[in-house]
């Protein structure tokens, strides 16, 4: 066997160093990219799980609830805005004398559409109202308007309506 020349050894090891260097770099690249894509896919799917709509929102069910009443009042069909009144204020006001305070006033007989724009939930022990606010359009212009919500059979219903802070239709109190 023919002794094995010291350039021969200095060659190889450094071909073997390179070829072991890049096989590390090869090795970490490939771990790294595995780490990364998994990690991207949880941020996606943690991002997708908070920005997916978890039903309507309190704000939305209010609406849901106060531009067909507004829609009702404005083409003159009086009971089925009435339907969506809470139970006290059908107790309260008979549907002739709400249709006659509806078509007395100019600004909820002229609305046009109603913008709710701020939510405040109270509630005491089980109870509980849902007061909006917002703007109601209307010929006679652009008006405050809040609606005191509570709910009935798993509904919202209407208990009091203000316009520019005052009611104008509230069963909680006799006229």
């Amino acid at each position: 066997m023919a002794p094995v020349g010291a350039s021969k050894v200095l060659v190889w090891s450094i071909v073997l160093g390179i070829a072991f260097a890049i096989g590390m770099v090869l090795l970490v690249n490939k771990v790294t990219q595995t780490s990364r894509d998994r990690a991207l896919a949880e941020t996606n799917a943690e991002v997708a799980r908070m920005e997916s709509p978890r039903g309507p929102s309190m704000l939305d069910a209010a609406a849901a609830v106060a531009s067909p009443f507004v829609a009702h009042i404005a083409a003159g069909r009086h009971a089925d805005a009435y339907a969506l009144l809470a139970a006290p204020y059908r107790d309260a006001v008979s549907l002739p004398a709400f249709a006659k305070t509806c078509a007395a006033s100019p600004i909820l007989a002229g609305a046009r559409s109603v913008t709710l724009n701020s939510l405040r939930q109270q509630s005491a022990g089980t109870a509980r109202t849902i007061e909006a606010s917002g703007v109601l359009d209307s010929r006679a212009g652009a008006v405050p308007i809040g609606f005191v919500f509570t709910g009935e059979g798993g509904k919202l219903r209407i208990l009091v309506v203000s316009l520019a802070g005052v009611p104008v239709l509230q069963g909680v109190a006799p006229r």
